[in-house]
């Protein structure tokens, strides 16, 4: 069956209005699949009964991370990513438990190209195995690798700023409040981490903390799809007791339990190498017991980690969450009162007295030695 749709399309401009484009197109295959203009950013398009649109973006800067979604108003629609030569790489049909609109996250390809479908409800072969129908807009972002700068020390560990200022984010980010329906620790801000919406995948998520490929994989939970994470560098001396309270969300609540989502946390030193910690916070087994009145179903409560450091330098906390086997139901990690408090230095005039007591009491035999000496003389 031969379709048409009806594009409108978006390219990316800042000084001058987006100019559009409207035109018929026969992109119902990916040997047809219309390639747009470099610099686009969205389309809108019609999707007909038991067809795919295909599209190829192109030439954007190999390395960055794209997000890419679809919204519509008039059908539950599926978004695939294609290689160069066809073959699906991944679909989606759920941004998340509680949204039925799809979309797909990853880094740009080597060829600099992003080659995307859009069917409807089902469809994850890419035939056209579907009976929906209307309007949508297929939206893409793209954006630098986040990276880090070192503060001076820990700052906005509350988050009471209201946003994430001090951290690097990755992934499905926000503050909530008590409105959330959990009350934050300290203060009137909170983080909430979540596998759902535009989450990364394993190795994104990895480098992104500076973690060994496959270091999520070794905790034994199984295969780590996708997960966002947040993290911050910051210089502390050694002793000092580096801690936060974390609550762990999830719906992965069916029996038995098949998926083990988790929450973890890492911490390393760029002063000493031999600093690499990567532990288990929680995962789905520690939080069957507890009904949670937030979206999710169920959670652990808070909880504190602590952990002392060892040395003096730059150390980078990352803290994350993670689904695992699948991406059909959604875990999130809450996090508040981050903070380290360190170790009192011992005052001067303490370490004063100290040594000149001790002076004294090496200096108190000499005398009578000397005076024992001349009567010897």
């Amino acid at each position: 069956m031969k379709v048409f749709s009806t594009l409108a399309i978006s390219f990316i401009a800042i000084a001058a209005p987006a100019h559009a484009l409207s035109e018929s197109e026969t992109n119902h295959s990916f040997a047809n699949t219309k390639i747009l203009p470099s610099g686009v950013s969205s389309v809108d398009g019609q999707l007909e009964s038991e067809s795919v649109d295909f599209y190829t973006f192109s030439n954007f800067d190999t390395g960055n991370l794209f997000t890419v979604e679809v919204n519509s108003q008039s059908f539950d629609p599926l978004l695939g990513q294609l290689n160069d030569f066809g073959k699906i790489l991944e679909t989606n049909d759920d941004q998340s438990d509680n949204n039925v609109l799809p979309i797909l996250t990853g880094k740009i390809p080597a060829t600099g190209n992003l080659n995307l479908a859009v069917s409807g409800l089902r469809d994850i072969n890419l035939i056209g195995d579907h009976f929906e129908s209307g309007s949508y807009t297929l939206s893409l972002k793209t954006f630098i690798f986040p990276s880090s700068s070192t503060n001076a020390t820990l700052v906005n560990g509350s988050f009471e700023t209201g946003n994430f200022t001090g951290w690097s984010t990755l992934g499905s980010t926000s503050i909530e409040t008590a409105t959330f329906n959990s009350e934050p620790t300290d203060g009137t801000s909170q983080a909430l981490l979540s596998t759902g919406g535009a989450t990364f995948d394993d190795s994104i998520t990895e480098k992104f903390l500076g973690l060994k490929t496959g270091s999520l994989n070794n905790f034994g939970k199984g295969q780590v799809t996708k997960g966002s994470t947040i993290q911050q560098i910051f210089t502390a001396k050694a002793g000092d007791i580096l801690s936060f309270d974390y609550n762990f969300l999830t719906n992965e609540v069916l029996s038995p339990i098949n998926f083990s989502d988790f929450s973890f946390v890492s911490i390393s030193s760029s002063s000493d190498s031999s600093i690499n910690s990567l532990l288990e916070l929680a995962d789905v087994s520690n939080a069957t017991s507890t009904t949670s009145l937030t979206e999710f179903f169920k959670e652990t409560g808070f909880q504190t980690f602590s952990f002392k450091l060892p040395t003096t330098g730059t150390y980078t906390l990352g803290i994350g969450v993670v689904n695992v086997g699948d991406t059909a139901f959604d875990s999130g990690l809450l996090i508040d009162n981050v903070k380290f408090t360190s170790v009192p230095e011992p005052s001067f005039g303490l370490l004063e007295f100290s040594a000149l007591a001790l002076l004294g009491l090496w200096k108190k035999p000499y005398p009578k030695y000397n005076t024992f000496a001349k009567k010897r003389v």
